[in-house]
């Protein structure tokens, strides 16, 4: 489904020469492979808090089921671990999304004891050098973390008698990564510590999923105390713009009025929050309603439905007519500002550049992610360096192999036009696990995973929200990359664990 294609692209896969999968995989057996090591102490000041911590990137090798003695994964993973860590401290494990994306983004943006700062107001990241610091916010102060590189991303491999595309989709990815958080808290002796979940994006997908595996899945049961999704996709339906699908058109046009209102492109009296949150009234109780009735819909009220979303959108009535009132991202995107000559990001709409013809239908890419994947990718090789990192492999920041090769199944459970939902999963969790929580965040100017698209799946799965916390930001998908979210989330997370 291309509407979630990957956030970060790199280059082509390569695997390290003992790992590949060949005619001599079945020779690959426990005994002949060593998980590798990289570790470094450091020390730091964590919200007030001096921590001494072991930062380690490492590999875990994840055998067959029914033939431990075979190897089908390995896995790399970083993790840090503060010197006075007991069986009752937290734990965070996190991942990025994609799916073909690697856990840089997350690990080296926001939560790590390094990160990367790239400008705030939604400007170009530039060249080498970066402004990599301390990021005394981490939630190191509370908590252990581990970054999940799932199989095909970061220097994660399947191996033996094994392909990547094994573990490649929508139900064969929570599987394996279920296994892998079982064997860490196993081989680390942390079965009694608080566990904790944290994805982005289609971490949206992956997260609840995992929660309903571990808990209930092919493993020994394991309950998890909360659930952290970053700007989720969780259901596709209001994601997905197919013909007669209207869910995604007032999920994103909330979005569209942050975009423009952030441009200029409103005449209003009204802060952002009142005009986002007029748009959000109008989405659900006007505009949704009117696309339901589809061509019953009479002259006058569509007129008015079609003035209304000219104004909250900033785009001209002719323009609105001509989509039928249902506008893709894609389009505004390119509309929005080409009167000036510009294309607004997808990522973060904050961000804007001219495109090579600035009249075509569609920008050149996306000019949000262009403005600071280069920043993130040098940070985590830096900071590998410093803990002490020797690989020759290439770390996969994000592999559109893997992305085109997800197995989105037509018929999942239940569901016969494949619009994958994992909300219910959530529900699940929250009916039998009395101590299950959940955080929701995300960005205004994010039109990948909209707010109100969240909201709404949120509210339309029956989720309990008493017990959700849901928390909107004046920024994009990455909501980290502008510094006052940065604190306000870190702030959050940091509350929600302790």
């Amino acid at each position: 489904m291309r509407y979630l294609y990957i956030l970060f692209f790199s280059f082509s896969l390569i695997a390290d020469d003992h790992l590949i999968a060949d005619d001599k995989c079945k020779e690959i057996t426990k005994d002949k492979l060593v998980e590798r090591t990289f570790s470094n102490s450091f020390n730091g000041i964590f919200n007030g808090k001096k921590i001494e911590y072991e930062a380690s990137l490492k590999e875990k090798i994840i055998y067959e089921k029914d033939n431990p003695n075979l190897p089908m994964a390995s896995f790399f993973y970083t993790e840090y671990i503060a010197k006075d860590s007991n069986i009752n401290r937290p734990v965070i494990f996190s991942f990025n999304g994609g799916p073909g994306s690697a856990s840089l983004w997350l690990h080296m943006g926001v939560l790590g004891p390094k990160v990367i700062k790239v400008p705030s107001d939604a400007t170009d990241d530039g060249a080498p050098p970066y402004n990599i610091v301390d990021n005394k916010l981490s939630p190191l102060s509370d908590a252990d973390l581990v970054f999940i590189d799932p199989v095909g991303t970061g220097y994660s491999r399947a191996i033996g008698c094994h392909k990547g595309e094994e573990f490649w989709g929508v139900n064969e990815d929570p599987k394996i990564i279920a296994e892998f958080i079982r064997r860490w808290i196993t081989d680390s002796k942390r079965w009694n510590s608080p566990r904790y979940i944290l994805g982005e994006s289609y971490g949206g997908i992956r997260g609840p999923l995992l929660i309903s595996e571990l808990r209930s899945g092919d493993i020994t049961p394991i309950e998890i105390n909360g659930l952290l999704m970053v700007a989720p996709a969780s259901d596709y339906q209001y994601l997905v713009f197919h013909p007669g699908n209207n869910s995604p058109h007032y999920g994103f046009l909330p979005s569209y009025a942050a975009t423009a209102y952030y441009h200029g492109k409103i005449d209003t009296d009204k802060t952002l929050t009142e005009f986002y949150n007029d748009s959000k009234e109008f989405s659900l109780n006007e505009y949704g309603p009117a696309l339901l009735k589809g061509s019953r819909i009479g002259d006058d009220e569509r007129n008015k439905i079609m003035e209304k979303y000219s104004f909250f959108t900033g785009l001209s009535e002719r323009f609105v007519q001509d989509f039928n009132m249902r506008v893709d991202p894609s389009s505004f995107r390119k509309e929005l500002l080409r009167d000036e000559g510009f294309s607004v990001g997808r990522l973060d709409s904050r961000y804007k550049n001219s495109d090579y013809i600035s009249g075509g239908q569609y920008s050149d890419t996306d000019v949000s992610s262009e403005g600071f994947m280069s920043a993130y990718v040098t940070a985590i090789h830096t900071w590998f360096s410093e803990i002490g990192v020797e690989m020759e492999m290439l770390y996969q920041s994000g592999d559109s192999k893997v992305f085109y090769s997800w197995k989105h199944p037509q018929q999942w459970k239940g569901n016969d036009f494949g619009y994958v939902n994992t909300v219910p999963h959530i529900a699940r969790a929250q009916r039998y696990n009395k101590d299950f929580k959940v955080y929701v965040s995300c960005g205004l100017y994010d039109l990948a995973t909209p707010c109100f698209t969240a909201e709404n799946f949120m509210n339309d799965n029956s989720v309990d929200m008493s017990r959700v916390i849901f928390s909107e930001f004046e920024s994009g998908h990455m909501m980290y990359n502008h510094q006052p979210s940065f604190d306000k989330f870190l702030n959050e997370v940091t509350s929600f664990v302790k």
